[in-house]
């Protein structure tokens, strides 16, 4: 198990303020690689994966796409063949919105795999976050600006229940995607039972039958060891340049008003991933004293405000804009 290795695969499209707080946090919690698929870059992103590339923080690679092609779906099909997805032991896919809170002592990946019992897959919820009225954006870490989301046991809508899957690259699965690795039939032995044998747990270590997985929490679902802090909203600066950006999977799909309220949950307080944040905050110092990427983010950041500002001047998105900064008005929040 200590020898064992633990990728992310990703993708990025305009999300450069996010990238250094993102990379050094799973950094801090045990990965040991990250690789990003860039598309269509207009803030710098794609350069600052070349440059984490280059000082050995992230792999980086450009993700080139047909005219049918989504970024996510993309950038799966090419990681199988990547020397970093060859070379590790567990694999997740993770979008820079999303932080995995270990509930552990050790706060660690690693400690989640070895609680969790002998396992091919390991699945973690999300836990929707709010922007709890934050309007404007702030170059400050997501963990440490938005605390406020949904109850613990309670699922607003059926997309709270979703979550992402941690497996052992043990060849067992022959397809990657967002939420689960999946099995193809023709590739095993018994293609009538093709997830025979196969150890999926959810977030607190009980088994679960693995051919009856989707892509979200099953009743009874435990989140005693981990969760993962779904930042889907962000500010209301960043949604807008979020919606702006396009979806990496639906890409057909607007995020617009609708997805908002699906997504943004403001009704209990949640502090508990401030305790990985320390270490977190060590490895961002180490990234920033490079000073061509501390320079970069910079960048990012101005552009990202730039470009909400454009947004909120926008013909056709004024309606928009206000009714993301009135909807929480009229959320419940307990502290």
């Amino acid at each position: 198990m200590a020898n064992e290795t633990f990728l992310i695969v990703t993708t990025m499209k305009n999300e450069g303020p996010f990238m250094i707080d993102w990379v050094a946090y799973n950094r801090a919690i045990g990965f040991d690689d990250i690789l990003i698929y860039t598309n269509d870059c207009a803030d710098g992103t794609d350069v600052m994966g070349d440059r984490m590339q280059a000082l050995g923080w992230a792999h980086h690679e450009r993700n080139r796409l047909g005219p049918r092609a989504t970024p996510q779906g993309r950038a799966f099909s090419l990681a199988r063949s990547h020397p970093s997805y060859l070379s590790s032991d567990w694999i997740i896919s993770l979008d820079l919105d999303e932080y995995i809170n270990v509930r552990l002592p050790q706060g660690d990946i690693r400690s989640l795999v070895e609680a969790s019992g002998e396992a091919d897959a390991i699945s973690i919820c999300w836990r929707m976050f709010g922007n709890a009225g934050l309007n404007d954006f702030k170059d400050s870490p997501v963990p440490e600006t938005f605390f406020l989301a949904a109850p613990e046991d309670e699922y607003p809508h059926h997309r709270a229940k979703g979550f992402k899957t941690l497996f052992r690259n043990n060849g067992k699965f022959s397809r990657f995607r967002a939420h689960r690795p999946r099995i193809n039939p023709e590739d095993v032995s018994n293609p009538d039972a093709p997830y025979e044998g196969i150890k999926w747990r959810d977030a607190g270590g009980n088994l679960y039958p693995a051919d009856q997985v989707k892509w979200k929490a099953w009743r009874g679902f435990s989140h005693e060891f981990a969760r993962i802090h779904h930042y889907a909203v962000r500010s209301t600066d960043s949604f807008l340049v979020k919606r702006d950006r396009g979806r990496t999977n639906h890409v057909g799909q607007d995020q617009g008003l609708k997805y908002w309220l699906v997504m943004n949950h403001n009704n209990v307080e949640d502090r508990s991933i401030l305790e990985h944040m320390p270490a977190m905050h060590e490895i961002k110092a180490e990234m920033l004293a490079d000073p061509q990427l501390a320079e970069l983010h910079h960048q990012a950041c101005e552009w990202h405000k730039s470009k909400a500002e454009e947004l909120k001047a926008r013909p056709g998105w004024a309606d928009l804009v206000e009714a993301l900064q009135n909807s929480y008005a009229g959320e419940k929040t307990h502290g």
